[in-house]
């Protein structure tokens, strides 16, 4: 488990938890479902899987990359930027969104 994955090799699995403040969960599936959309297109071919899950407030998205470099690409896209300057307005989720890397075995 690692909350890092530039030390990571091979396929990177991404396990992400993020919170919507009261009365946001809506916005913030419509940012993720965009995030959706352009990670599972041509745009980014080394994300091989995107899956948002949602309880509540609470969102699970469960992600798979090819390697390091693809998820490099993935923070660059259109939509992962649009989303954290969302976040960065302070309105959108609550605290951080917990974030952990595991390498495929």
């Amino acid at each position: 488990m690692s909350t890092d994955f530039k030390h990571l090799s091979g396929k990177i699995i991404i396990h992400a938890i993020v919170i919507a403040q009261e009365g946001q969960a809506e916005k913030l599936q419509s940012f993720l479902k965009k995030i959706q959309a352009e990670s599972t297109s041509d745009k980014e071919p080394g994300c091989l899987v995107y899956r948002i899950n949602r309880s509540g407030n609470e969102f699970f998205i469960f992600e798979e990359y090819e390697n390091p470099a693809a998820i490099e690409w993935h923070f660059k896209s259109a939509g992962f930027q649009s989303l954290v300057e969302e976040v960065g307005k302070g309105d959108l989720v609550v605290g951080a969104p917990n974030i952990t890397y595991y390498q495929e075995v």
